[in-house]
């Protein structure tokens, strides 16, 4: 039977089609995922671009601060009025817009992209070549999916010894386990284990698996990976004190654990994207 997850990607080709039939149809774009973004820049389709969320752009988007894209508000807060001066066919949205869904598919085409953990691959994958079909780009994307993936195992081989990861977020001061298919299913990475008293917590719908400095020096990684949420929204008086984490891991035995400070807006605002990929795994084998 075939998986759902591909059906579902299937029919969103066909929703789109019309969209890209011929190059004088292709669609003009307000796109709030970075990832979707990242892609369309590394095709060569940034004139067909039209708006951004320019408040968050990391810096490897810089060039979309240009003045011929409009800035389309916040990644929580769509600006709706100038989204609608636009007239774009397509938006492009992930989760994160999900509330203003109705809102903006009363403006125009809505594709939301996600992606899903259990064959992180597979999901990048559909997620680039659907973005890339909108705009007639789909050879181009899969001779950039195919030197990624052979760029990706190339990585992977050139990893010395059987280090052991952990990947959290900071957040004000705390910490939480982050589940990070790039690291250990692209590159094969062994998480460390967590410790049997570390229970999950529901939030709403989603869940957490909240640890302190003590819990992390027990599960004793090889390196430590921190992405900076309040670094990444810009709450700079509360983004993480390196010197200060050091010291408190030293304090309980971990002094041995080397610790990488990932690019706060790559990790935590983009990601899933043919250029973003690269850097994020670039960025892990870097550290290791």
């Amino acid at each position: 039977m075939m998986n759902l997850r591909k059906i579902l990607a299937i029919g969103t080709l066909v929703a789109f089609s019309q969209l890209s039939t011929a190059e004088t149809q292709l669609p003009k774009a307000a796109i709030f995922d970075l990832g979707s973004l990242d892609t369309i820049a590394a095709l060569g389709l940034e004139s067909h671009v039209v708006g951004v969320p320019k408040q968050v752009l990391p810096d490897y988007l810089k060039q979309f601060n240009d003045d011929r894209y409009t800035d389309v508000g916040g990644l929580k807060t769509p600006d709706l009025e100038a989204i609608k001066t636009l007239t774009p066919d397509l938006i492009v949205i992930t989760g994160r817009q999900a509330g203003q869904k109705s809102a903006l598919e009363a403006i125009g085409t809505v594709k939301l992209v996600e992606a899903f953990g259990d064959n992180y691959w597979e999901s990048f994958n559909a997620n680039v070549t659907s973005i890339a079909t909108l705009f007639n780009a789909k050879n181009a994307a899969d001779t950039a999916l195919a030197k990624l993936s052979t760029d990706i195992e190339s990585t992977k081989t050139a990893i010395n010894g059987n280090p052991t990861i952990l990947v959290v977020t900071h957040n004000n001061g705390s910490f939480g386990l982050r589940d990070e298919p790039i690291a250990t299913q692209l590159l094969g990475l062994e998480a460390s284990k967590v410790p049997s008293h570390v229970t999950p917590q529901k939030r709403g719908t989603r869940t957490f698996t909240s640890l302190s400095v003590s819990d992390i020096a027990q599960m004793k990684p090889t390196t430590l990976f921190i992405v900076d949420r309040s670094a990444a929204i810009g709450n700079t008086k509360e983004s993480l004190n390196l010197e200060k984490l050091k010291s408190e891991l030293a304090a309980q035995g971990g002094q041995s654990i080397q610790i990488a400070y990932l690019s706060p807006k790559l990790w935590y605002l983009s990601g899933n994207g043919l250029q973003s990929l690269r850097m994020q795994v670039k960025e892990i084998a870097d550290a290791l």
